[in-house]
């Protein structure tokens, strides 16, 4: 009988495949210079959502002979979602940290601007800036973005989970699951 692999071991692949799919989206957002763009979030979405179900479905016909429940494939998408995080978050804090270190200040410019077209007080604006400022560092900005992508991939892996799942034959799972003597 074979030992049984670790769901951590099996979703790895797809982390590093659904991380560097972000990455270079991100890098093209970057390149475009879409970054502050509000409307990139919804191709972003788009993408994530596309992917995370190519993944889950691959995971399931390749480690879960086709079949997979609910419960199995939103743990799956959360643990790929959790190695993508952490690929992603390595680019953002090279990129805030290396590449382009102006871009944090362009960041409290753009949440300026927001915060003033937004009918806030200067005062308000002042202190949320303030604040906002305090937190703009490359690695408390990757670090949130893991708890931001892991959150969003619970999220997307609730969502996508109904479409992947797809239940077995309980008679056949017990007979494989039987010892062969």
């Amino acid at each position: 009988m074979e030992a049984k692999k670790s769901i951590w071991k099996e979703t790895l692949n797809y982390g590093i495949i659904y991380g560097l799919i972000t990455v270079v989206f991100s890098v093209l957002t970057y390149m475009f210079d879409l970054t502050f763009k509000t409307w990139i979030l919804w191709p972003s979405l788009l993408l994530s959502i596309i992917v995370l179900f190519f993944l889950l479905r691959s995971y399931r016909d390749h480690y879960n002979n086709g079949f997979i429940s609910y419960g199995k494939s939103v743990g799956a998408g959360v643990i790929i979602s959790i190695y993508a995080a952490i690929i992603t978050a390595i680019y953002v804090y090279l990129l805030y940290a290396f590449i382009d270190p102006g871009l944090m200040d362009k960041s409290l410019a753009v949440a300026e601007e927001k915060l003033i077209a937004g009918g806030l007080p200067e005062e308000a604006v002042d202190q949320a800036l303030a604040m906002q400022a305090k937190m703009m560092k490359p690695w408390f900005t990757a670090l949130m973005g893991i708890v931001n992508s892991v959150f969003y991939g619970l999220i997307l892996s609730l969502i996508v989970s109904l479409f992947v799942m797809k239940k077995g034959n309980p008679l056949l799972e017990e007979a494989e699951e039987e010892p062969q003597q």
